[in-house]
């Protein structure tokens, strides 16, 4: 995957908007006259809008290295 640029203009939009959506999904799940059913749906849209703001995270590289056992 190619990486994100963080300090983007393009990127500054999409950061700017998941913080308000996310700030409205909690207030929509925080209200008491929210059905339960919704605020199941609410919660997957958090979930999908934190793994969206996660992309520019750094991950490390796991090396894997493969044993042959005297081969």
């Amino acid at each position: 995957m190619t990486a994100i640029d963080r300090h983007s203009a393009t990127w500054a939009a999409i950061t700017a908007w998941a913080e308000q959506e996310r700030a409205a999904i909690r207030a929509e799940i925080d209200s008491p006259t929210t059905p339960h059913d919704r605020t199941q749906v609410l919660r997957g849209r958090l979930i999908a809008i934190t793994e969206l703001l996660a992309l520019t995270e750094e991950r490390p590289v796991i090396a894997i290295e493969t044993e042959t056992y005297g081969t």
